[in-house]
């Protein structure tokens, strides 16, 4: 797992939202909506921001 501060995460190979939220504690919706992206735009290298407060 590849994290870049406290606030984004960079998506490696095999994660899904699904994965990355549980990881996270967050709802994989969430995820999706706070980084404007569909499921199908996780892949390898995509820098996602995971912080619940920004």
């Amino acid at each position: 797992m590849e994290k870049i501060e406290n606030s984004v995460y960079i998506v490696q190979e095999g994660d899904t939202i699904d994965s990355i939220a549980k990881r996270f504690g967050i709802n994989p919706i969430w995820l999706l909506l706070k980084n404007n992206i569909s499921p199908l735009q996780v892949q390898k290298g995509v820098v996602l921001s995971v912080d619940k407060d920004k």
